[in-house]
């Protein structure tokens, strides 16, 4: 994956000034329990509206996501349910038709402050928490291709490193998430999208378990903050999503 670093931090950073000007306290950015590596939340936060996607594994042991969206109490917790997605194929011709959400459980997210919080969760009846702190939040966006809905591209950024998390389908129009690092240093970096699998839902969380592949690699052009062209080729399909930025709960 190829971006312009410049662009990029400005982008971010305008983002970030904007949150930051809304809000007592802004819990955007990419979350992770520390003991169970090899997941994440990513976390949009608009005033108090929250819009989060939690990449994860399922029965199998296959990679999976799943979203909430909810609004923060006035302790800074939020419950809410979770939903998982299927859709259109993989390198078929996009049909928001084929989206289906389907409710598999429901989380209860309590921040402790800006570096911590508490998620408790039950999914298709398997309980557990996790112990969240931020892995990058200097800045936070979602951008989203508005004619492809049911889908969308997290930019999280920690010092001068650009964390990318890609939430899409497979070929069987199955929930599937890429990630990608980049560095900023460079003013033109490439990478690679990497696809992850892990322990299986339900088991003890096995580290050794967590093993990726490269899936494939993309290009996204940040000169226009408004219309960001993104192409990629994901196991051999070669596509295009016209990105813009993702407000969470709809309204500037």
């Amino acid at each position: 994956m190829k971006i312009n670093a410049t662009l990029l931090i400005g982008l971010l950073a305008a983002i970030l000034f904007y949150t930051n000007s809304c809000l007592a306290q802004d819990y955007s950015g990419l979350w992770w329990d520390e003991t169970k590596v090899g997941q994440g939340i990513s976390i949009i936060q608009n005033q108090d509206s929250i819009c989060g996607a939690w990449y994860l594994y399922n029965e199998s042991g296959e990679n999976m996501w799943l979203v909430f969206t909810g609004k923060l109490d006035n302790t800074g917790s939020l419950t809410t349910e979770l939903f998982q997605y299927t859709g259109p194929a993989l390198g078929s011709k996009w049909d928001t038709d084929k989206l289906k959400a389907t409710s598999k459980g429901t989380l209860t997210i309590a921040f402790g402050s800006p570096e911590s919080a508490t998620m408790n969760f039950d999914i298709s009846g398997y309980k557990g928490t996790l112990s969240l702190t931020p892995f990058a939040n200097d800045a936070a966006v979602m951008f989203w291709d508005k004619n492809k809905p049911g889908q969308g591209i997290s930019f999280f950024m920690e010092g001068l490193k650009a964390y990318v998390v890609w939430y899409l389908y497979d070929e069987k129009g199955k929930d599937m998430w890429l990630i990608s690092q980049v560095d900023l240093a460079l003013q033109q970096t490439s990478g690679s999208l990497f696809k992850f699998t892990g322990p299986p839902l339900g088991s003890a969380w096995d580290p050794s378990l967590v093993s990726y592949l490269v899936a494939g690699d993309g290009s996204i052009n940040l000169t226009d903050s408004k219309q960001v062209p993104f192409t990629y080729n994901v196991n051999g399909v070669s596509g295009s999503l016209n990105l813009e930025s993702f407000v969470c709960g709809g309204t500037e």
